[in-house]
């Protein structure tokens, strides 16, 4: 995949970057001259980066005690693509029936990854920005684009209610754990698909078993708890509004060329370093070969971070794939995904050498292997 198109993805997960850094981000109300350049740079990547609309009173009518939307399919999967499953859903509703890969390149949810150091605690994370992926699939799907922010919990509440007795489904980002009473915070999406009374119903789009049915009403939620659920998702990135939803609406058919894509989920890829004060955060292969010297240096240990490679070598492997079967005339996007498999199996090797105990021996080769898998990522590039 080439790299150097100026697409809006080439901010990468900037965002989530700056919210794992630790710092505080003012609500809007805030004066910029009592605020450093610092948070104010943070404040404007949000608003040019995710393109928010506040919502008022004036966006919000009336609408019924209960309703469910019912064209839409429950689809939920044993993998961790939780933002892409839903756009999958919306997607399905307008006659868009794509494969889960398809709607991960059109987003670039599974390609390049992330790592940074929070409280002294190190995440990778193998994957792109979603609200941002949103943005950029909507260009691909030609859907109108919508995030609607506010602080006003009422308002919020009528405005999720009301777009739903319209029959369109509302994609919230929220902490996962408040909906399933877990002990870590576990940033998610979730589709809203109908209310009754006091009760939100949601799509689960990740779970053991999986999914593809209509006429499903989902899981019933408390609206209360959702709301909880949508305010500690922003308050955890920081981000400068209380509550969001994400909607979506069909206005054309999509387009057939797909390779523009190429070039953003290329950047992706190759990531860069970025450091701020005295901050690092390293993307896409720079983070794999960051991520070696960390655990040769005893910064993290490998159990730590083993999710994020299953999740590396997952998404890898579903990525190499679709890139072969939508590309399989293109010698160099073959080439590409021949990088990303390779990647792919490193990864796997590392699963299995952690499978049962780490050795001193174990930990020399999964740092070797991190340095190989970092070229590999960034020729995928």
């Amino acid at each position: 995949m080439k790299t150097g198109e100026n697409f809006i993805s080439g901010a990468l997960i900037l965002i989530l970057a700056l919210a794992m850094a630790g710092y505080v981000l003012h609500l809007p109300e805030a004066k910029f001259e009592r605020v450093n350049l610092r948070l104010k740079f943070q404040y404007d990547y949000v608003v040019e980066a995710y393109k928010p609309k506040w919502l008022s009173s004036g966006d919000v009518g009336s609408y019924p005690s209960s309703h469910f939307i019912v064209d839409v399919p429950w689809i939920s999967s044993n993998k961790s693509y939780c933002a892409a499953i839903c756009l999958q859903m919306v997607a399905y509703k307008y006659g868009i029936k794509e494969p889960i890969e398809y709607f991960n390149f059109i987003m670039g949810f599974t390609y390049g990854a992330y790592l940074g150091t929070f409280n002294k605690r190190v995440y990778m994370i193998p994957g792109g920005d979603p609200f941002v992926g949103y943005i950029n699939a909507s260009k691909i799907l030609n859907f109108k684009y919508n995030l609607l922010v506010t602080s006003d919990r009422r308002l919020f509440v009528d405005a999720c209610r009301y777009f739903v007795s319209k029959n369109i489904p509302v994609i919230l980002p929220v902490n996962m754990s408040r909906l399933y009473n877990l002990s870590f915070f576990a940033p998610h999406f979730e589709l809203l698909i109908g209310y009754e009374g006091d009760e939100f119903y949601l799509y689960e789009p990740v779970q053991s078993r999986c999914i593809f049915e209509f006429g499903k009403r989902g899981y019933g939620f408390p609206a209360d708890l959702v709301v909880k659920a949508v305010e500690e998702m922003s308050a955890a990135y920081k981000l400068p509004w209380k509550y969001s939803l994400i909607y979506l609406v069909k206005i054309g058919e999509p387009s057939k060329d797909l390779r523009r894509i190429l070039a953003v989920n290329g950047n992706l890829q190759v990531g860069r370093n970025f450091t701020l004060d005295s901050s690092g955060m390293y993307f896409g292969s720079y983070a794999f070969k960051v991520l070696a010297d960390y655990i040769s240096k005893g910064k993290v240990g490998i159990n730590e971070i083993i999710w994020s490679i299953m999740l590396a070598y997952t998404s890898r492997t579903d990525n190499a794939k679709f890139l072969r079967e939508r590309f399989s005339d293109d010698k160099s996007v073959l080439e590409a995904a021949g990088y990303l498999a390779k990647a792919a199996n490193v990864y796997g090797r590392i699963i299995e050498l952690a499978s049962d105990g780490v050795s001193p021996e174990d930990e020399k080769e999964i740092i070797s292997l991190l340095k190989e898998a970092s070229v590999y990522e960034r020729r995928a590039g």
